[in-house]
């Protein structure tokens, strides 16, 4: 160990201590976490009546990709890469992830608070302003999403 970190530390840890860019890995996290409240909201939490949406399943994927092609725009790399590259490559399979996710009792632990996911979307909101890449699926989510929340 002299000195340092033992090397097995190293090799068993899947949790990056570092991240080279930051910034761009939160703005990362920022994209499916609104898609996905956008449409735990529209369907009032609901969790089943999301499940078995499947079409708003597919938008809200769509919604998705067009959020990364915003950050890529404005120069952000996509990090995770592999995450991008599921939802635009693999967008099935995808569905099926949220599917099950809808399904079970622990993502209640995850979801986000209405008034926090109204702040990122402001937020977002401007960087799709800035960017100029046109985001249909997003902007549908987002008025239903508006309409819930502003009826409540």
């Amino acid at each position: 160990m002299e000195g340092g970190v033992p090397a097995y530390v190293n090799q068993i840890s899947t949790i990056p201590i570092y991240h080279e860019n930051i910034e761009a890995r939160f703005k990362n996290y920022i994209v499916p976490v609104i898609a996905l409240n956008f449409v735990t909201v529209i369907h009032e939490r609901q969790m089943k009546k999301n499940a078995g949406d499947d079409k708003l399943l597919r938008q809200m994927i769509a919604a998705m990709d067009e959020g990364f092609r915003v950050l890529e725009a404005l120069g952000y790399p996509l990090t995770p890469a592999a995450q991008a590259s599921l939802i635009r490559k693999r967008p099935a399979l995808m569905r099926l992830f949220i599917k099950i996710y809808h399904r079970m009792p622990i993502r209640r632990l995850v979801d986000g608070f209405v008034g926090e996911i109204v702040a990122l979307s402001r937020v977002f909101h401007l960087w799709k302003e800035r960017s100029r890449v046109p985001t249909p699926n997003w902007d549908v989510l987002e008025k239903r999403f508006e309409a819930k929340v502003n009826r409540s």
